[in-house]
């Protein structure tokens, strides 16, 4: 059996273990010489706080500063998400490590990480577990779990330290 891996798509949020699961995604990429995109999906405001706020404001005005903040929010996201990469990228002690494509989206976690696996044609989807008990899961589910429910690819849970 040949296995072979040619994109990766770590997804993640900007939690203390963000490092790690990105680290992770960074030295398998050296590894099987694939690249690696990095996503972090920022959840959307729920649309009954959006239309409660719209009245306030007016939807024109609140269009133009949701978009204003939107896309600046995305970019601070993407700088942030590139100091990881740079530090993590530091620490490893491969040679040469194919440089990350970052992509920060807005929207419901599991579809976003889902439609751009598709869109990429990842080979392997990575994810970090925030490990919130069993409570947490009873009731709400988790991200990782609906991934992997919903998805036919690889799919890897990097537990939290």
């Amino acid at each position: 059996m040949n296995f072979q891996m040619n994109k990766i798509l770590v997804a993640k949020d900007l939690s203390k273990g963000s490092s790690r699961v990105i680290r992770y995604a960074l030295e398998l990429g050296c590894k099987f010489h694939a690249q690696v995109h990095v996503l972090h999906v920022m959840p959307t405001v729920d649309s009954s706080v959006l239309n409660r706020v719209a009245l306030t404001m007016g939807a024109d005005t609140l269009a133009k500063f949701n978009a204003l903040n939107e896309a600046d929010l995305a970019e601070k996201t993407r700088v942030q998400l590139d100091e990881i990469i740079k530090t993590e990228t530091e620490l490893m002690a491969e040679d040469h490590v194919n440089p990350p494509q970052i992509e920060v989206h807005h929207g419901d976690p599991t579809s976003m990480i889902l439609a751009v696996a598709d869109r990429l044609d990842v080979d392997m989807i990575i994810l970090g577990s925030h490990s919130k008990g069993k409570l947490h899961y009873a009731f709400l589910g988790s991200v990782a779990e609906k991934v992997l429910r919903k998805t036919n690819r690889t799919v890897t849970i990097v537990p939290p330290r």
